[in-house]
């Protein structure tokens, strides 16, 4: 009986394969925007910025402080050690035998190699001068401080930028450098006043070493590279200066005074420190913000203001460059992440492509400090959760749209048959599924429509000219319900229900429904079937409680027995 109604069956076949076709281009075309988003979010001019600003703290916040390495101390030039040795409180005018003290302390107690933090830049009067260059001597694996120097010259005819600059190391007083291993400078790169990462060699002179980086050389002595298996920890650190990138990302063990610290005092008055094979750095180290002088701004600066000072920025570098713990900055995966998430979220539906996203941003964060921590890896979280968040929204905006194609193309497969109230409330259910379900009671005026003989007519005839036969008549059964109000709620094969609920008295629904029925009988009279003859059809009318099953989005209604004309 239902052979009739195949006009929208037939263009939905017809349109499936450019259906396909087109919703795998809409999804390259989402994979590509989700990829081009990724990237635009790492490259856009400020994005590493961001990343460090923001990115960069809170992981080191959540990875949390890592335990303090051995093989490395710093000995503090602080205020707490002026004040035990009577020292006075501006640590320019220390007497230089105390930094020939404590290195002589150091070297004594075993210390693989001592830089000092601390520039000697001339002579003074009395024996400290010799005092300190003889320790110096005697110790054989010292490094001192050396000052970069920038000449700026003006080019003619060059303009405001035409300029040449020459950096020059300025050595330490030459009685101190001529003894000593050696004498680097340690100049910090800052992005843009934040330091993150350190050179290993100057930028402006490649053969130039830094101060950790020197410090590395002199304990590992002359060695080829490379060291094989069974080099030591520091040949295998100075191979990795010779082959590696000039820069590095630093990878802080903490917030300021993570690292082995001891004052100056506890060095010279005791109990002694045990520096036996441990790389010692002397330099200025204070505990709270007022005091220190030397400081530069990291991703560990501690709110209260104290941040790291250049002494601990220098054992640090050395401790990543002998341990293989510098951070590694790696770009996200931008064009495999733009396609597994088209494809993970297109066919889903809103609630739960927002659930996904939710579950894959925490996958990503759980991720980045997962390979943070553990290999020292760092991954910019920020292009994957702009992807992620540009798939989901393509991914509704495609659903939206293919769910509207879907609602207009049904609206025209069914208009010619039902009326606007109904066809809006099929589109409506077939693009938002199921829901739940209420029963009510509504009283209503209800028609029911049969042909008579319409199953021998439908056997007889081809399916074109069926299709055409029932067009034409329920185009002509239809108007009169339309036009008196009425809603077709059902049809099936050669019939048909319609309903005018019922509100106040129902004197009208009732006028109504049997001036629809008598129209009905009016516009059918005259209606002709193929071969000739008509298509008798009986109409019943009703006035009663519906029981209506209704949800959000559809409702069915059962009525008791019909009158039948």
């Amino acid at each position: 009986m239902s052979r009739g109604i195949i006009r929208p069956a037939v263009t939905r076949v017809q349109t499936r394969g450019a259906g396909q076709h087109r919703a795998l281009r809409l999804g390259l075309m989402l994979a590509a925007a989700v990829w081009v988003a990724g990237l635009a979010a790492w490259l856009i001019p400020g994005a590493d910025r961001l990343e460090r600003e923001i990115t960069l703290p809170w992981l080191f916040a959540s990875r949390g402080p890592l335990p303090a390495p051995a093989e490395a101390v710093i000995v503090a030039i602080d205020s707490a050690s002026a004040q035990r040795l009577g020292l006075p409180a501006r640590f320019a005018d220390w007497p230089r035998r105390i930094y020939a003290d404590l290195i002589r302390r150091a070297a004594a107690d075993g210390a693989a190699v001592i830089a000092l933090d601390v520039f000697f830049a001339r002579a003074r009067l009395g024996d400290g001068d010799a005092a300190l260059a003889a320790a110096i001597a005697d110790a054989g694996n010292v490094v001192l401080f050396g000052r970069m120097q920038r000449h700026v010259q003006a080019l003619p005819g060059g303009g405001p930028d035409g300029q040449l600059q020459v950096d020059s190391l300025h050595r330490p007083y030459a009685l101190f450098a001529d003894a000593a291993a050696a004498a680097a400078p340690f100049v910090l790169p800052k992005s843009p006043a934040r330091v993150d990462t350190v050179w290993m060699h100057h930028p402006a002179v490649p053969s130039l070493a830094t101060l950790p980086a020197a410090a590395v050389h002199v304990q590992a002595g002359a060695i080829t590279c490379p060291g094989g298996h069974e080099a030591t920890p520091v040949q295998r650190a100075a191979c990795d200066l010779a082959t590696g990138p000039r820069e590095r990302m630093l990878n802080f063990y903490g917030a300021p005074r993570s690292v082995n610290i001891v004052s100056a005092a506890d060095v010279l008055l005791g109990p002694a420190p045990d520096l036996a094979d441990r790389a010692v750095f002397i330099g200025h180290v204070e505990p709270y913000f007022p005091n220190q002088r030397d400081s530069f701004l990291t991703a560990v600066s501690r709110p209260d203001g104290l941040d790291l000072s250049g002494v601990e920025i220098a054992a640090t570098a050395y401790l990543n460059l002998l341990r293989g713990e510098f951070l590694e900055p790696l770009p996200p995966q931008t064009i495999a992440a733009g396609l597994l998430l088209a494809a993970a979220f297109t066919p889903l539906r809103p609630p739960l492509a927002s659930a996904l996203a939710l579950l894959l941003a925490g996958a990503a964060g759980f991720g980045v400090l997962t390979a943070f921590g553990r290999f020292q890896l760092w991954l910019p979280p920020t292009p994957w959760l702009v992807q992620i968040v540009v798939a989901l929204l393509g991914a509704l905006a495609l659903r939206a749209r293919h769910s509207g194609r879907e609602r207009a193309q049904l609206a025209a497969a069914f208009r010619h048959y039902l009326s606007a109230h109904v066809v809006q409330q099929v589109t409506r259910a077939s693009s938002e599924g199921p829901a739940p379900v209420r029963a009510t009671q509504q009283r209503a005026v209800c028609l029911f429509s049969d042909a008579a003989g319409y199953t021998r007519l439908a056997e007889r005839l081809p399916p074109a000219e069926l299709r055409d036969l029932v067009n034409r008549y329920y185009a002509t059964l239809l108007a009169p319900i339309s036009a008196h109000g009425g809603m077709v709620t059902d049809i099936v094969g050669d019939s048909a229900l319609a309903v005018w609920p019922i509100t106040q008295a129902g004197i009208a629904q009732r006028l109504r429904a049997s001036r629809a029925a008598l129209g009905i009988q009016e516009a059918l009279a005259s209606f002709e079937v193929p071969g000739g003859g008509g298509l008798p059809t009986r109409i019943g009318l009703h006035v009663g409680e519906l029981t209506l099953a209704r949800s959000a989005r559809w409702t069915t209604m059962s009525t008791g027995p019909l009158a039948m004309w």
